[in-house]
């Protein structure tokens, strides 16, 4: 029943993460909760702060309480239609009002045309190190640096090869639309550099980036960052003769 720790253990030596890969799994409210995990009473920031500390090792089961921020809780599918377009609209005049966007209307275009799961639909959200999974996680995050999280596109892009689709929410949602409501909708991998609020919520470093893929994608991202052990290698050389 090790896999994934397998997996986790091996991805993070072979690119020398900071943060282990982090796998979410979003409850429905008509799915059975797990028994043996309680429900945590730590009130966090945001989905993207429980990502980092879930990459430095720690554990949520997570309701719509403790996650903080409501831009994070609407995208995911939390929040039900009058308390999501209130929330919605708050996000669009405080992105406005801090300075982000030259107008509400460049605001609104980017919040309001993410990438939403169905509406009142999650009941919990299970955000931990890939290491503590038994089962193969609905979504896997990794936070990662510009080059980490180049070998991990080379490897999602072993096979095909040709040009990848990144789509970008456009500065907000980075956490929960980019790289999480979009792989497990749509199946394919994103990146996000995030934005002001979920960077300061975060806390995550001013290098760091975050990538998500569909669970479905783990085995395939693994086997080929072994693949390329070659070319990790040269490349760490490199850098290390070069300092």
């Amino acid at each position: 029943m090790d896999v994934y720790r397998n997996i986790s253990q091996n991805i993070v030596k072979s690119l020398s993460l900071q943060y282990e890969p982090v796998g979410v799994d979003l409850y429905q409210d008509t799915d059975s909760l797990p028994t043996d995990i309680p429900f945590t009473q730590k009130e966090l920031k945001s989905y993207c702060q429980a990502l980092v500390l879930a990459g430095e090792g720690q554990i949520f089961l997570l309701g719509k309480e403790q996650m903080g921020c409501k831009l994070g809780t609407s995208v995911l599918g939390f929040e039900k239609n009058k308390d999501m377009e209130a929330y919605l609209d708050d996000g669009v005049l405080e992105k406005y009002g801090v300075g982000l966007f030259g107008s509400e209307e460049a605001s609104a275009e980017t919040i309001l045309n993410s990438i939403y799961l169905e509406k009142g639909k999650t009941q919990a959200a299970f955000i931990a190190p890939l290491s503590e999974f038994q089962q193969r996680p609905q979504v896997v995050i990794f936070t990662a640096t510009s080059e980490q999280v180049m070998w991990l596109l080379y490897a999602l892009n072993y096979e095909k090869g040709g040009k990848m689709n990144l789509p970008q929410s456009g500065g907000a949602l980075g956490g929960c639309s980019d790289i999480t409501a979009l792989p497990l909708l749509k199946g394919v991998p994103n990146i996000t550099f995030l934005g002001l609020g979920c960077r300061m919520k975060s806390a995550i470093g001013p290098s760091h980036l975050m990538l998500g893929i569909s669970g479905d994608s783990l085995d395939l991202i693994y086997t080929h960052i072994l693949d390329m052990s070659k070319p990790i290698a040269m490349l760490a050389k490199h850098s290390s003769s070069d300092q």
